[in-house]
């Protein structure tokens, strides 16, 4: 097996770090622009009008996960003919995928919009228009995703970062747009969203088409190889419906038997959600294509190097988001106040840390995840992890109906990532062999040790000075500081902080 590609990972990641930073800044101000414009009652109505749309669009990010899958496969045993063909086929079934969701869209989705949506009378029209550019939105970025795809499994990190930016941008610009145009904003923002989808999809259809052989797309079918992907997909799906049921089903739950600003609230919540997955997702990014590469090079290394990387990917990512969770926690409603300029949606403070908490028990999967998929053998693994997320509906759904208050159902989806991350494990151990006592001694507890040192000095700095902005700043700064300490001398084994230090110098001579 070919070593794995660390120098690569650390150029991909800081590539990808710089996009996230830029991407989080925008959108954060983006998002609180857009509150501001379009006031909580329409935001809440773009969010909840916008689940419909994704809960039909399920299948998009399942297929997605199976063609990066194959394409990090084919290149992991350079076979670029199998490459091109398996790429022709993930067109076709993107395009035929993006058809069957405008169908399912326009007649169940807008059926449920029509009879059971709780929209406020007089915004019923505008809401009908984001509906239906929602669904065109959808179509354009679904038939884009083979191109990411590929983009991401050959690590061309620097093609995707700009891009990404750039999306960003255009984004930025749509908020600058609601300002000074006269009109509907619900309408125009729906609108402006799917103009700016087109273009950037255009642009990684070009970029892809002319930076890789096999983007050169020719009608080719083979049966054997479609049902190969289709079949790894089909057993994602029920992963994927479980995650969106779990999502957008709450949405539609919480927009059931409450009104659309507690929708506003719960997405305020996940934007940050969203911002701090981002940090996790671009480290990972990085590494995906190395674990499924190192799998398909080598099936019988199962407990070598690329162990060794699930592992120290596993603590990297849940220190990264655990430094950046602890102020926000500690800090919610200041933080809140400050980001949002006071125009708080009520829930969106308990939503918001209850939010993180999953995000920060959330971060342990993804090299799992990765893993399990590298093997293909992913039929009971979806079987019985799917079932366990997908309780979160009925559960959710009892539980308000007996009375309790809406942040009730991140409670529940706390417990049952907790729940589903054991049956990762123990796949892990079932597929790949992976030894439960080497997880827990050598991920699980250093990670908590770390958990419960790292609120030490920020909950000092926060019981010890009056609320202000100046106290979120000190408090961030020591938070930084004391967990990189702590992560380093504790969270860290003896090999992994000499392979930190001898990249940090390394970086150093080189400038």
């Amino acid at each position: 097996m070919p070593p794995i590609n660390k120098t690569r990972i650390a150029k991909n990641t800081a590539l990808l770090y710089f996009r996230m930073l830029l991407i989080m800044l925008i959108t954060l101000y983006i998002t609180r622009v857009l509150l501001n414009v379009l006031g909580q009652a329409d935001y809440g109505t773009y969010e909840v009008v916008g689940t419909i749309v994704a809960m039909f669009a399920f299948l998009s990010s399942t297929m997605a996960t199976a063609a990066q899958r194959f394409f990090a496969v084919e290149l992991g045993v350079e076979n670029y003919t199998k490459l091109k063909q398996i790429f022709s086929i993930n067109v076709l079934i993107f395009v035929a995928l993006a058809l069957l969701i405008l169908i399912l869209a326009e007649t169940a989705g807008l059926w449920y919009f029509n009879t059971k949506m709780n929209i406020p009378a007089d915004r019923f029209e505008a809401a009908t228009w984001v509906f239906h550019f929602s669904i065109l939105s959808s179509m354009v970025s679904i038939v884009q995703i083979p191109y990411t795809a590929i983009i991401t499994a050959r690590e061309h990190m620097k093609a995707y970062a700009y891009l990404s930016i750039l999306e960003v941008l255009f984004k930025l610009a749509i908020v600058f747009a609601l300002l000074y145009f006269p009109i509907d904003k619900l309408k125009l923002y729906a609108i402006l969203v799917f103009v700016v989808q087109v273009l950037i999809s255009a642009t990684y259809i070009l970029y892809s088409t002319i930076k890789f052989p096999e983007c050169k797309v020719k009608y080719y079918w083979n049966k054997a190889m479609f049902n190969e992907v289709f079949g790894f997909a089909g057993w994602s799906v029920i992963g994927t419906l479980a995650m969106t049921v779990r999502s957008k089903g709450i949405d539609l739950l919480l927009n059931f038997f409450f009104d659309v600003v507690v929708n506003a609230a719960r997405g305020l919540a996940y934007r940050i959600y969203n911002a701090l997955i981002l940090f996790v997702n671009n480290f990972f990014t990085a590494i995906r294509p190395q674990i499924v590469k190192a799998y398909a090079a080598d099936k019988e290394d199962k407990s070598g190097e690329m162990m060794s990387l699930v592992f120290q990917s596993s603590k990297f990512c849940y220190y990264l988001i655990l430094i950046l969770s602890i102020p926000i926690l500690i800090e919610t409603r200041t933080i809140l106040e400050i980001w949002l300029k006071g125009n708080i949606p009520v829930y969106t403070v308990v939503f918001t840390r209850l939010v993180i908490i999953n995000a920060i028990i959330e971060s342990l999967a993804n090299p799992l995840l990765a893993s399990i998929q590298a093997t293909g053998k992913i039929k009971w693994y979806q079987i019985i992890t799917g079932t366990i997320i997908l309780l979160n509906l009925p559960v959710s759904y009892f539980l308000l109906s007996i009375g309790f208050p809406p942040h009730i159902t991140m409670v529940v989806v706390i417990f049952f990532s907790i729940v589903a991350h054991v049956s990762r494990i123990y796949f892990m151990n079932h597929l790949l062999k992976m030894s439960i006592i080497d997880y827990i001694f050598q991920v699980l507890l250093p990670i908590l040790v770390v958990t419960a040192l790292s609120f030490i000095a920020p909950s000092l700095c926060f019981f010890g000075f009056s609320p202000s902005f100046l106290r979120v700043v000190g408090l961030c700064v020591t938070t930084v500081i004391s967990s990189a300490f702590i992560i380093y001398f504790v969270g860290l084994t003896k090999s992994e902080r000499k392979g930190l230090n001898e990249f940090i110098l390394k970086k150093i001579k080189r400038n």
